[in-house]
């Protein structure tokens, strides 16, 4: 659609000219034919503004809570990457509805990064990143969205930023890869954009990788220290009333500080007893952990089928603890786990990793790992 105009260049000259008119242009080039090459070029200049204004007015917003839990230990350190200045490709990513899109969006706030950073929301597996942006900028090529990045990143005095969006439903290899491949490609390699990627699920978070360019950010459930704040009493009190203030202790050994399914078991005790509340999510978390223990009748783990379903739930280690994904290293991966998981919907384990050195296998509660106890021994997994 356009290219790179050369500054000083007689086509720059008619492009680059606020004041030229179609009568200038046709004294400038004395033909008929030059003509509609300098209105060609004017089109073009008109689209290559058009792209870069689209840009600059871009902005990413996530709806606040109403009552909003700090996560100040993983915010600080999210900003300490968007403000380094090796545009390295940065991976967030963390249980579904642990709050990343908030997270981000107040990070990129408290740099005054409200324009100019465009959000990329996957919604299909036939999506690429990479096109999504083209279509987004309303060009053609990946050269013409590289010009576009560059003439945005001087309107702005800094690069832009792009969001990338993968929520948990996005399962194709070559979409991943997709997001994978642009990181590295726009941030890393080109420095033309500072690229965040979320990641809506384990499997995709385990699925990234920009040559190992990125830093990752995960959003862990609250700690025992997060949970203390006087924020935590504020969400349980608005979403589930004085009920769920009284039970707050018993609501964190279901859920295990994940923010998304807390106000989901709080809001249930409007309108139920906590005893019938606790029955209903230990009855939820009993067939998960059997759809867990099916992996191996439904093919295993990975390419090789590793039937180890029964060998993680029963590790015998303390909850906070979890176990050591490089136990099982030798016969799948982490990412082979979370992708299994997913199929299953047997979320009662999940890949918890601070750092890829560092990839534990978890329990998702207390009562999640006291269960996982029980049934084993009960089914005779020993």
């Amino acid at each position: 659609m356009f290219a790179r105009v050369q500054s000083g260049g007689l086509i720059a000259k008619i492009v680059g000219g606020v004041g030229i008119t179609a009568s200038g242009a046709a004294a400038c080039f004395g033909g008929g034919q030059l003509l509609l090459q300098a209105g060609q070029y004017l089109r073009e200049a008109e689209d290559r503004r058009r792209s870069v204004d689209r840009l600059v007015k871009s902005a990413f917003f996530a709806e606040p809570p109403i009552v909003e839990i700090p996560r100040k230990a993983t915010e600080a350190q999210l900003l300490s990457m968007l403000r380094a200045k090796d545009h390295s490709p940065i991976l967030v990513w963390g249980n579904h509805q642990a709050g990343k899109s908030r997270l981000l969006w107040k990070v990129l706030h408290s740099m005054s990064l409200d324009q100019g950073v465009l959000h990329l929301h996957m919604t299909r597996d036939e999506d690429r990143a990479e096109t999504m942006l083209c279509t987004h900028l309303g060009v053609q090529t990946d050269v013409e969205a590289m010009e576009t990045l560059h003439q945005a990143a001087a309107a702005l005095g800094r690069l832009p930023v792009i969001v990338v969006e993968v929520p948990r439903q996005i399962r194709n290899e070559a979409a991943l890869q997709s997001c994978s491949t642009f990181a590295k490609k726009f941030a890393y390699d080109a420095q033309l954009a500072d690229v965040v990627v979320l990641a809506g699920a384990a499997a995709t978070a385990l699925a990234f990788g920009a040559d190992s360019r990125e830093k990752r950010v995960f959003l862990a459930p609250l700690s025992e220290q997060e949970c203390q704040q006087q924020e935590v009493q504020e969400f349980l009190k608005h979403h589930g009333g004085d009920a769920a203030v009284e039970h707050k202790a018993d609501l964190l050994q279901l859920t295990g500080g994940n923010v998304g399914k807390l106000e989901e078991v709080a809001k249930k005790l409007k309108i139920q007893t906590f005893e019938q509340v606790r029955q209903e999510a230990i009855g939820e978390q009993g067939k998960q952990i059997l759809r867990f223990l099916g992996i191996d009748m439904q093919g295993g783990f990975g390419p090789e089928k590793v039937k180890a379903a029964k060998e993680v739930a029963r590790r015998d280690a303390p909850f906070h603890q979890c176990v050591r994904a490089e136990e099982f290293e030798a016969r799948f991966t982490s990412k082979d786990l979370a992708q299994a998981v997913k199929a299953r919907g047997a979320h009662c384990i999940y890949v918890k990793a601070t750092t890829k050195a560092e990839e534990r296998f978890c329990a998702a509660s207390p009562s999640v790992h006291a269960l996982l106890k029980r049934k084993t021994r009960w089914l005779g997994i020993f």
